[in-house]
C-alpha cells in the first residue's frame, strides 16, 4: 500500500469445536453476522471453518482499531470473499465511522486447519 503508514495489527484464533457448538444458536449468528454474511455462510452449507474465520476476522479487526468488540459491534464488520476466495471487509455503523474519520485502510488474512481458525488484520493510515 504505497503512501500508507502502518498503524497496528490484530489477530484472533479460535477452536473449530467451539464454533461448531455455538453456531447452532441463532442468537449467536444474528448477533455476529450481517445478512450478507449469513447468506454467504448458508450458501457454503454452514461451514464451521468459514464461520470461525469470519468470527476471528471481526475480533482481529476490533483489536487492530483498538476498540474491542464493545465499541465496534461484530455485526458492523462484514467479511466476505471475492471471486478468487480472498477475504475483504465492509464496515458499517461505528466501524465505518471510525475508519472514515481516521482514514484507515486495512488488509486481512484468514486461515484454518482441522482444529483452529485464525485471522489477521493489519491497519494502515492513508
Amino acid at each position: 500500500m504505497p503512501n500508507s503508514l502502518f498503524i497496528r495489527t490484530g489477530v484472533a484464533i479460535i477452536e473449530l469445536d467451539r464454533i461448531r457448538k455455538i453456531s447452532r444458536n441463532p442468537k449467536f449468528l444474528s448477533k455476529y453476522f450481517s445478512a450478507d454474511e449469513l447468506r454467504f455462510i448458508v450458501k457454503h452449507v454452514m461451514s464451521p471453518s468459514l464461520i470461525a474465520e469470519n468470527y476471528c476476522a471481526k475480533v482481529a479487526f476490533a483489536k487492530a482499531i483498538g476498540t474491542g468488540t464493545r465499541i465496534v459491534p461484530p455485526i458492523d464488520v462484514t467479511v466476505l470473499r471475492d471471486r478468487l476466495g480472498s477475504p475483504f471487509i465492509i464496515t458499517s455503523g461505528r466501524a465505518q465511522m471510525l475508519t472514515e474519520r481516521e482514514n484507515y485502510v486495512y488488509s486481512i488474512s484468514v486461515s484454518h486447519s482441522r482444529k483452529y481458525a485464525i485471522a489477521n488484520v493489519t491497519l494502515y493510515k492513508k
